[in-house]
């Protein structure tokens, strides 16, 4: 590139995006499934919109359940290898996606998916067709800027999430190729990380990638049993065994005792 042709100022991509932008995105547009997919999906996997678009949709329909999905591919710009994942929050928002596709909406009809079908589409005449580089990146600028966020674009979520697995302590050089980065010195060729050892390190640094707090779960008790008693004798029964009373009902007394 020549010196004249960087970019100069505030251009698009230069800042990076960080996790109060993009929930600004996915609160203004709560039912656009495909902006939730795209969002999450470079905010996961760092992958570059011309990567994302080539993503095949199988590894989801195969997958269905599966809270964090491995990616190995060669990046389109540079040629160089990328192992990155689809974590929780990507694997969600896709899912979603693709099942509004199958089930249709008010303005566009079901979609037959298939293991060839594209993972992210657009509509020509109401058909469904791949989606293009350019358009992928302009709705993703056209959603920071309705936020009133400009000069944010596709890349830069990349750099959030390089800058979140630097915070969650990843090994810089395994950064790199989750990134799809050119491995350029001799330290970096002897920083070979098993797909296992990359993922168990991805995975301790993703609280700090993910965009929503992770769930808490308060201890319910589910391992509950109940029992009903209607004589005094079978209540004192119960409550030798352990059980405390929960409330009477038309003469029959409930009790309820956790495994």
């Amino acid at each position: 590139m020549r010196r004249k042709d960087y970019p100069k100022g505030k251009a698009k991509g230069v800042r990076r995006a960080t996790k109060e932008h993009i929930l600004k995105v996915l609160d203004k547009y709560p039912n656009n499934k495909r902006l939730h997919a795209v969002t999450h999906a470079i905010n996961d996997s760092g992958l570059g919109v011309s990567d994302l678009k080539e993503v095949p949709i199988k590894i989801f329909l195969e997958n269905p359940d599966a809270k964090i999905i491995f990616y190995h591919a060669i990046r389109q710009k540079t040629g160089d290898e990328i192992k990155t994942f689809f974590a929780e929050e990507s694997t969600k928002a896709i899912n979603e996606y693709i099942k509004e596709r199958k089930t249709g909406t008010r303005k566009l009809p079901p979609e037959t998916i298939t293991p060839n079908s594209p993972l992210i589409i657009k509509h020509r005449n109401k058909k469904p067709v791949k989606i293009d580089r350019k358009d992928l990146s302009t709705m993703i600028e056209n959603a920071f800027i309705q936020t009133g966020e400009k000069n944010l674009s596709a890349h830069s979520i990349r750099k959030k999430l390089q800058t979140c697995l630097e915070k969650g302590n990843m090994n810089p050089n395994w950064i790199d190729q989750i990134l799809g980065h050119q491995l350029i010195n001799s330290r970096d060729a002897y920083s070979l990380p098993t797909d296992e050892e990359l993922q168990e390190a991805y995975e301790k640094a993703y609280e700090q990638v993910r965009i929503y707090p992770k769930a808490t779960t308060t201890t319910q008790e589910t391992n509950t049993e109940f029992a009903e008693a209607k004589t005094l004798e079978e209540c004192k029964q119960l409550l030798a065994k352990g059980y405390k009373f929960e409330m009477n009902h038309n003469g029959t007394s409930l009790f309820r005792k956790q495994k």
